[in-house]
């Protein structure tokens, strides 16, 4: 099974130290079947045994030496683990393209996916212990008493079995169902508390707290139900064993009043019948948590083969650094999204340097269409270029290095405002640093905080205001020195000289200035654009100077104008 490659490429570094932990755990079991004939020789060497005493003293010693080792080895494996498939993992949840779908699946649950899987080392290691306590608890036993052994053995290990691996298709089951019901209660609750001031604004948090205990109620009845079949499966087990233990005494006594047991042997029989016993009861326990691993394993094998798959796309020339701006085209490009058609026939061409505000009523397209040159969606029909390559011939991420962007509403990833800015470029220097913060009208206000650029910005930007998040998302843009620009109501937030005074730095012509498209409301942009493309319907309904257009009275901007949508910020 693909789940089970992926689970295995992850174990191969760790064959080393794994076979190290293997080799521990044999001689600690070694030492733990010897431990029977210990007993056997204390009792019976009748108080000679002060050599046989310091023998034993010496292999336990061994024994606990072992069994150090093989907790070293085998933990410290799981880590390694764990933080393998963690990265894994994390790296193609990043690139994973959703196409429009919501992605249910949430940190915590990959968390708990990879958690399960890097256990997976334990499991085999607990494995080995329950098989090497089952065939060498058969071996002495049989030593010890075939009689005995003869009797019991064939209930014992065929009825262990059979309970094992009924247990691990209905664990299998029902750990698919569980892990769905509890990633869909996180994404219940993530939601809303990304949006909690929407919940208390409508007074709705005792509403969505009742919502949200029914589908962890939903998890529970689906676990409560799998652990009322384990539990009547652990009750017959333990029934069983213990029933058997007592026939086994019952007989057991009467070999050793017809002589044909000494006592130190039935102690040590029933020794060793005890790692019999310990093993396939813990095999049986074993068997679902296996499944229920390789579950996991498949769940998170399939996101990272999705990434895989969305990665194949047609072969085409790299694009060489340092590149210089890149010519822009939209032909004739239809999209639909739930349904809704959004574009309808959107055209648009940007000369190589050129800035462009894009121009109409909220839910025209204009950020959808931004969105399509990102490789957030594809077009339903029609063709994308930057330079003269359709962009559907490259592969994503390649086609996002061209493209800097600052979006509406901006998160800010770093721990300071050095770091926020830094995040748009690869190790950028500090004259870097401050030069794009510069450019986006954020250096100042940076400069005032006693902390300067090592300002902490919180999660998200959350300790900053949204004029200087919006500002620092600029700078993260400009640092990069893309081609391409696409900005998205970047003044948002700021009052009108800031926005006055941006739209400048960002706009005005100068050598390398990137091909820019701004989808906005801001008039402060749109007067510093060279173009204005006005959108209505998902097309681009008029085109020109921002001077000629609004001096057309029944054009769409002097409309648009007049209903006050637009903004001097």
């Amino acid at each position: 099974m693909e789940a089970d490659a992926w689970l295995l490429r992850h174990l191969w570094p760790e064959v080393a130290p794994l076979t190290l932990g293997a080799g521990a755990l044999a001689v600690a079991s070694f030492v733990n079947f010897r431990t029977g004939a210990q007993l056997k020789n204390a009792i019976e060497t009748d108080g000679e045994g002060r050599r046989s005493v310091l023998h034993s003293l010496l292999l336990f010693g061994l024994g606990a030496v072992a069994g150090c080792v093989r907790t070293v080895t085998f933990d410290s494996a799981s880590e390694r683990l764990r933080a393998s498939m963690a990265a894994e993992v994390f790296a193609a949840k990043l690139l994973e393209e959703a196409q429009g779908k919501a992605d249910s699946a949430s940190v915590a649950s990959m968390d708990s996916d990879v958690a399960l899987c890097a256990d997976f080392i334990l499991k085999l290691q607990n494995l080995v212990r329950y098989t090497s306590s089952i065939v060498g608890g058969t071996v002495t036993m049989f030593r010890a008493s075939w009689k005995l052994s003869a009797a019991v053995w064939p209930l014992l290990v065929t009825g262990a079995l059979h309970g094992a691996r009924a247990g691990a298709k209905r664990s299998a089951k029902s750990a698919q169902a569980l892990a769905e019901k509890r990633e869909e209660a996180l994404a219940f609750a993530e939601e809303r508390l990304q949006h909690v001031d929407l919940v208390r604004w409508f007074c709705r948090a005792e509403a969505e707290a009742k919502a949200f205990r029914r589908l962890c109620d939903a998890s529970v009845e689906i676990a409560s139900r799998s652990a009322r079949v384990r539990g009547v499966s652990h009750l017959v087990l333990d029934w069983a064993a213990k029933s058997v233990l007592l026939g086994l005494a019952s007989l057991g006594s009467q070999l050793v009043a017809r002589g044909e047991l000494t006592a130190g042997e039935l102690t040590s029989y029933f020794f060793h019948a005890s790692f019999l016993g310990l093993g396939l009861y813990g095999l049986v326990g074993l068997m679902p948590e296996v499944a229920v691993a390789r579950t996991a394993a498949a769940r998170l094998a399939a996101t990272v083969t999705r990434r895989k798959e969305a990665n194949q796309v047609p072969a085409a020339p790299f694009f060489k650094k340092p590149l210089k701006p890149l010519s822009l085209s939209f032909q004739d490009v239809h999209f639909r999204y739930s349904e809704a058609e959004v574009l309808r026939g959107f055209s648009l061409t940007l000369a190589a340097g050129e800035t462009c505000a894009l121009v109409g009523h909220s839910g025209c397209g204009k950020t959808s269409a931004l969105r399509l040159l990102l490789r957030d969606f594809d077009a339903t029909s029609g063709k994308i270029c930057v330079g003269d390559q359709a962009i559907q011939t490259l592969a994503t991420e390649e086609v996002r290095t061209l493209i800097s962007v600052a979006p509406q509403a901006p998160a800010l990833l770093g721990a300071s405002v050095a770091d926020a800015i830094a995040f748009g470029a690869v190790e950028p220097s500090t004259e870097q640093i401050e030069g794009a913060a510069k450019a986006a009208s954020a250096h100042s206000f940076v400069k005032s905080r006693p902390q300067g650029y090592e300002t902490p910005v919180g999660r998200g930007g959350e300790l900053l205001s949204g004029g200087e998040r919006q500002r620092l998302a600029l700078a993260r843009a400009l640092i990069r020195e893309s081609p391409i620009l696409l900005l998205d109501e970047p003044t948002s937030g700021l009052d009108a000289t800031t926005a006055a005074a941006l739209a400048q730095a960002v706009l005005s012509q100068r050598p390398g200035r990137p091909t820019t498209l701004v989808a906005t409301h801001s008039l402060a942009l749109i007067r510093n654009c060279d173009t204005v493309a006005v959108v209505s319907g998902g097309r681009v309904e008029q085109r020109g100077k921002f001077s000629d257009l609004i001096s057309d009275s029944a054009g769409h901007l002097a409309q648009i104008m007049r209903s006050g949508e637009l903004e001097e910020t």
